[in-house]
């Protein structure tokens, strides 16, 4: 049995496929058929033995393919929540901001606020009340106190006197700060008021 053009094609076509092949003979011959043993049955089909090997007709091998399932990736799980503890003397603000409270008077004004937790910076505060009230040329300057800081937490306050009923005042809050790097002490302004009328 002598294999016709069509099946010599094939089997060049196969062989010069890229694949690891068993029993993968010279290309260049064509394929020698061997002897179709004893049929199995007799079922009028002479059926050849499927363990036989062609020489020079490549087998492809069949291997092993590694198939690595990845779920897809979720996020998922419980979100923290987080509470701060109690701000010390109040406030996590940066920079931090002092609202006064103001209790206005006759001819007076009395200020309260929450004390600054940082002792060793804040040495103390001044208010300034600010009028409102516009007059010709220089400014007369606001009149001020000083206020020292106390050791723990809790309410700082004072009164000023000597304003004049009837106007409106904005009262400045500053804290009395040592600069460690200046080596000297200055006033940062941390909080004003809204505009008071004196009675």
């Amino acid at each position: 049995m002598v294999l016709g053009a069509p099946a010599a094609d094939l089997a060049a076509q196969v062989t010069a496929s890229w694949s690891p092949f068993r029993d993968a003979g010279p290309t260049n011959q064509l394929p020698q058929v061997p002897q179709v043993p004893q049929a199995v049955e007799d079922t009028g089909f002479d059926v050849p033995d499927p363990s036989v090997r062609v020489p020079g007709v490549a087998v492809p091998v069949p291997r092993d393919l590694d198939v690595e399932f990845v779920p897809p990736t979720v996020p998922r799980g419980i979100i923290h929540s987080y509470t701060p503890p109690p701000a010390p003397c109040g406030g996590y603000s940066s920079p931090r901001r002092i609202v006064p409270a103001i209790v206005p008077g006759v001819g007076s004004a009395t200020l309260s606020w929450m004390a600054d937790s940082d002792n060793d910076v804040v040495r103390g505060y001044r208010v300034q009340a600010v009028s409102q009230q516009l007059v010709t040329g220089l400014q007369p300057a606001p009149p001020q106190q000083l206020v020292a800081q106390r050791d723990d937490c809790g309410e700082v306050s004072t009164t000023m006197t000597g304003l004049t009923s009837g106007v409106p005042y904005v009262f400045w809050l500053e804290e009395q700060v040592w600069d460690d790097e200046a080596q000297l002490m200055e006033f940062v302004q941390v909080g004003s008021t809204s505009p008071v009328v004196i009675g």
